[in-house]
């Protein structure tokens, strides 16, 4: 893979957070208003993610003639 290429990926990679999502609910049981401020802010890091590994891998790719 080109560089490029792996960066775009490495990007994509951060839309995993559905652990974290988990952790938070066992961490913040008895506390609604911190585990709404921990899924928001897990849900709002893993959309920024998707959303920045698509346009990088669709500014930085090149199309190909067919």
């Amino acid at each position: 893979m080109r560089p490029v290429i792996e960066i775009g990926v490495a990007l994509m990679g951060g839309i995993g957070f559905t652990m974290s999502i988990f952790i938070a609910e066992l961490g913040f049981a008895h506390h609604p208003e911190d585990l709404l401020m921990a899924k928001s802010g897990i849900l709002l890091a893993s959309a920024l993610a998707g959303i920045s590994g698509f346009l990088w891998l669709y500014l930085t790719t090149t199309k190909r003639d067919e």
